[in-house]
């Protein structure tokens, strides 16, 4: 059985590197982002381009910090859910037992 801590350690786990399914809904709005850019581009003059190709990047930018602190908190979410699971105790029954009769 892989070990998950060895493929993370290793780099063999990448969740940003997963492609886009042709025909799904991230593909068209980003095929249609695509489009809009490129007649924008074509509308601007070189300052206007410019400050589009700045705006672009620093929403890159905004678009990679979101992501990073979506991923870290539904991890976090996840450490929570499994601590609760596996040590959790304030269930108002006593935990259930099975007889090793």
């Amino acid at each position: 059985m892989p070990n998950i801590l060895e493929d993370l350690y290793y780099g063999n786990i990448s969740p940003c590197q997963r492609a886009v399914r042709p025909g799904s809904l991230v593909q068209k709005l980003a095929q249609k982002q695509s489009d809009l850019e490129s007649n924008l581009n074509n509308s601007f003059t070189e300052e206007q381009r410019a400050i589009f190709e700045q705006y672009l990047s620093v929403s890159a930018n905004l678009l990679d910090a979101n992501s990073l602190d979506s991923f870290v908190t539904g991890f976090r979410l996840d450490a929570r859910f499994a601590h609760e699971i596996f040590v959790g105790t304030d269930a108002p029954f006593a935990e259930l037992t099975m007889d090793e009769s």
